[in-house]
Order: structure tokens, then sequence, then C-alpha cells
């Protein structure tokens, strides 16, 4: 037996599942040769896009001793994708732009 969904009924099925995606994600945009926002507060689990939205490559990377992290070089248009699991306050640099900082902070909702 298959089901039938109406065009109506599939819209709003596509419209949630977006809307659970997004929640899950947060986007920071590199232009200018900085982070924009440049700190985040995320719960655990969530991954953070990071969208070279800048006309210059980039290089990001974190090293710390409860995380690890080095995407290589960043071509302009392209995204990275950082997924955070553990709580903590996480430094996200650019090896090439020493001037760029985004702070990570990851707590439980309602944490203070």
């Amino acid at each position: 037996m298959r089901l039938k969904l109406s065009p109506a009924t599939m819209a709003v099925l596509a419209a949630l599942s977006a809307a659970c995606l997004a929640a899950d994600t947060d986007v920071v945009s590199q232009r200018g040769r900085k982070f924009t926002p440049d700190a985040i507060r995320v719960v655990p689990g969530t991954t953070v896009r990071i969208a070279n939205d800048d006309r210059v490559t980039h290089h990001l990377y974190i090293d710390q001793s409860d995380m690890k992290f080095d995407s290589g070089e960043q071509a302009v248009g392209v995204d990275v994708n950082l997924r955070f699991d553990h709580e903590g306050h996480f430094a996200v640099r650019c090896a090439i732009h020493p001037t760029m900082h985004l702070d990570v902070t990851v707590a439980p909702e309602g944490a203070p």
C-alpha cells in the first residue's frame, strides 16, 4: 500500500524538515578577514557552518587539548562544518590571518 500525500502536506513536511535541520546548525560568516559573529554559544551536538564569504582564502584551526581541528586551505565560497559534541570554550582561528578570532562556548540550554 502506497501513501499518497497532497502537495500541501508535502510542503509542510519539507518546511518542518528544514526547520529541524536549521535548529542543529549555526552559521558564521568570514568576510573582511573577520568572523561574523565573532562569538557564539551553542548546545552540545551543534554543527557550526563557517562560510568563506570573503575574497581571500582562509585556514581554520582549533588547537586545544580537548579538541583539534585543521581545515586546510578554505577557498572562497567554501563552507567548513565543525561539530561541537562536548561542553567547553573553543577558540577557532585562521592560520593565514592571525587577527581572526571566533570564540565558541558549548553549554546545555539554560546553563549560566
